[in-house]
């Protein structure tokens, strides 16, 4: 009886191991971190990014920060499943695609529906997730991939892998996930408006010497599934004051062209109406903030700073729709407001999914700034 109890442990200890013994060790696996799309002479290029985790384990235990490794991969085919498997053959170890924080699109992917076969490599394999961050980009891929933070500071904290973080300080070019992506990209009326991650080569140094940096640069816009233009950052400043997700956005109001005060900008309430008329669409756009003065630089009444803040908000707001109006982009999601409240009026009114933009399709841009804490402002003339 004895012997039959020892017999049946080892019988249901080997069943419950049994499972694990094709699965991998971590030391065996390559974690990829990042992805890229590229599309040069008439090939895709799938780029890999892979970073060391030793970096990690020395920030969270207090030690010395050492320079991250970071390993490139790169392989080219005439679909990116084919590049991928190209770059198979040069791996030493299995890469796992579980952990991949980010994905960047070249322009030239985006123009030559290189989105398109990879959302369908992400849908078809199951390692991928829909939490991924989301990027175009105009340099090349393996630039953004080998940028790294200051003080060695693991990639993992960088732009490329944690935009949030620094969104949430200065809100201007909004971060974007996959999911999000794909949702606005298959829907009606939607423009996806994906950052633009650039390089800048100019405010920084370490060591005396220069050390190139990430930005999100501006904004790509993407229409009924292909790209329409980009806007480089100083001219989407526009799109901040429509987004309910704005965390923190700085101000520097302007009266007659010189700074008169710096705002720092929160609980931003926007609202795009719709209203249509005799067959035609307008839209009254508008904005409420609460607003503190860091620094005030000419000693005005606060009635004054608000006025101006107000304008200047409203000037951003048209500025940045009259550069979509160029191309017939939608960058203020227009459509997506008509779509929502007069579905029936959109498809009536709208040409191969698009709505045909105007200058007065905008009837009103109404601003109201309340400002809290302006005592707490310093004053500095000039």
């Amino acid at each position: 009886m004895h012997k039959l109890r020892c017999i049946l442990i080892i019988v249901l200890i080997s069943a419950m191991v049994s499972g694990c013994w094709g699965a991998k060790e971590i030391e065996h696996l390559i974690y990829v971190n990042s992805i890229g799309v590229d599309y040069v002479k008439g090939k895709y290029v799938f780029y890999t990014q892979i970073i060391s985790f030793g970096n990690i384990a020395k920030q969270e235990a207090g030690g010395q920060r050492l320079p991250q490794a970071i390993s490139i991969g790169k392989a080219e085919g005439e679909t990116i499943d084919q590049a991928i498997f190209n770059l198979y053959s040069t791996t030493q170890q299995r890469l796992a695609w579980s952990h991949v924080k980010a994905i960047v699109f070249s322009e030239a992917a985006l123009k030559q529906y290189g989105v398109n076969q990879m959302l369908d490599v992400i849908d078809r394999y199951y390692e991928f997730r829909y939490t991924i961050w989301t990027f175009a980009t105009n340099e090349p891929i393996e630039e953004i991939f080998n940028a790294q933070p200051i003080l060695n500071i693991s990639v993992l904290y960088s732009q490329l892998n944690d935009p949030q973080d620094i969104y949430r300080q200065s809100s201007v070019v909004a971060p974007l996930y996959l999911y999000k992506f794909i949702w606005k990209w298959k829907e009606n009326g939607q423009t996806v408006q994906l950052p633009l991650l650039n390089i800048n080569k100019e405010q920084w140094t370490e060591n005396k010497k220069r050390h190139p940096k990430l930005i999100m640069d501006g904004v790509c816009f993407l229409q009924n599934k292909k790209l329409k233009q980009c806007l480089r950052r100083s001219d989407v400043m526009g799109l901040r004051w429509l987004d309910k997700d704005t965390s923190r956005a700085g101000l520097m109001v302007r009266h007659k062209g010189r700074i008169v005060a710096t705002l720092t900008l929160e609980d931003i309430k926007p609202a795009i109406i719709p209203k249509v008329d005799n067959g035609k669409v307008t839209y009254q756009i508008k904005v409420k903030a609460q607003a503190n003065m860091p620094q005030l630089v000419k000693a005005i009444p606060e009635e004054k700073i608000s006025e101006y803040a107000e304008e200047n908000i409203s000037e951003e707001i048209r500025h940045t729709y009259s550069l979509g109006l160029k191309t017939q982009t939608d960058v203020l999601q227009l459509s997506d407001a008509l779509y929502r409240k007069y579905p029936k009026e959109w498809h009536r009114l709208t040409k191969e999914g698009e709505l045909p933009l105007d200058k007065g399709m905008i009837s009103t841009i109404d601003v109201k700034v309340e400002m809290f804490s302006g005592s707490m402002s310093k004053i500095r003339e000039h």
